[in-house]
């Protein structure tokens, strides 16, 4: 991203290289596409609707959210293939998404009997069926019920439940995310998806069938994918990507950065910017300098983020630097919109409507 186009912009803000990201789009759907597996990409990265269509219209059969208010966001812009990777609890949240379905088809994740019935008493209550992934633990250790025997169990408990259905085993492997040996990764990939399709065997030899899989994410979508049995991947990251994801997977190049301008010099080689944590996060470590490698990110505090410079790195007051996030989805969650840059010129801004809805 060079040009002018960064002195029409008040910063700090979140700017995303239509070009890159369009790229990055492609190089999923065409990796689906070859391997014959559906996609469906994990849109709380982006938390916005025009992207969303885009990655429908590349080949993504679907969409997974985080929470039922990001389902409701998507619901309402048009989208009727909606995966709920994680388990709805809340009983108010449970109504909601029983409203939801009236009209819009939206898959939870289950891995408790007090959830399950919960859902299906309110399912009953409205006249409506919900269909059900159970979650299993591959290893992350979050959530789901143990592969084998206790999945078993688990399914025919839920085979017994009223306005309930079990469509598929969702597994997902995020613990893999820090492993950055591509070997270990990949071995740690298929063991644990091998899990999930062992699971899958065991319910089907007793007449629960199964077919649908689904599970990944940005760093370990090449295995998943490839791993026989898995039908479906749920990569999100990949989209924008970020200075973690990017040592990984290159193939995604950085299409998301902060804005921001240098604001003081307090020292020889110390600059100071606009940009602190209220504007980037820094869960996966700091965030780095798109264009100086050999500038550092020291500090961040609220409002501003300290910068010790390489030997040969100078800055000027009122400057614009990008900054490449850690991670981006807790990045993007800060920001009411996308400023959109093609071909070093502004093009849209798009609303991060599924921004804070954290419910």
């Amino acid at each position: 991203m060079e040009g002018n186009w960064k002195d029409n912009i008040s910063t700090p803000a979140l700017v995303v290289d239509y070009g890159l990201m369009q790229k990055n789009i492609k190089t999923m759907a065409n990796f689906a596409r070859e391997k014959k597996i559906n996609l469906r990409p994990h849109v709380k990265t982006h938390k916005c609707p025009e992207i969303a269509k885009m990655m429908l219209e590349a080949g993504a059969s679907g969409i997974c959210v985080a929470k039922v208010g990001e389902a409701e966001i998507f619901a309402e812009s048009g989208l009727n293939d909606i995966l709920i990777a994680n388990q709805v609890i809340d009983l108010g949240q449970i109504k909601r998404l029983i409203e939801l379905n009236k009209k819009t088809l939206v898959r939870v994740c289950v891995d408790s009997e007090k959830n399950v019935k919960d859902l299906s008493k309110a399912a009953q209550k409205e006249g409506v069926s919900i269909e059900v992934v159970l979650e299993i633990d591959i290893g992350l250790g979050r959530n789901g019920i143990q592969p084998g025997e206790p999945a078993l169990n688990f399914a025919k408990f839920l085979q017994n439940q009223k306005n309930i259905k079990l469509v598929g085993l969702q597994g997902y492997e995020g613990h893999l995310i820090s492993v950055l040996d591509p070997e270990l990764r990949e071995q740690q990939a298929h063991n644990c998806m091998q899990l999930l399709v062992d699971t899958r065997d065991l319910l089907n030899e007793n007449g629960i069938n199964i077919n649908y899989l689904t599970g990944g994410n940005t760093t370990t979508y090449r295995f998943t994918g490839s791993h026989e049995g898995i039908t479906e991947i749920q990569p999100g990251t990949y989209v924008f990507n970020d200075e973690h994801h990017y040592r990984v997977c290159p193939e995604f190049k950085v299409a998301a950065t902060v804005l921001c301008a240098v604001s003081n010099n307090p020292t020889r080689r110390i600059y100071t910017v606009d940009a602190g944590l209220k504007s980037v996060t820094n869960d996966n470590g700091n965030p780095t300098l798109r264009d100086y490698p050999k500038s550092k990110i020291k500090v961040m505090t609220e409002e501003h983020s300290i910068i010790r410079t390489g030997p040969k790195d100078t800055f000027e007051i009122g400057q614009k630097i990008e900054i490449i996030p850690s991670h981006i989805c807790t990045t993007v969650n800060l920001y009411d919109f996308l400023t959109v840059v093609k071909d070093d010129e502004i093009i849209e801004k798009w609303d991060v409507l599924a921004r804070g809805k954290n419910y």
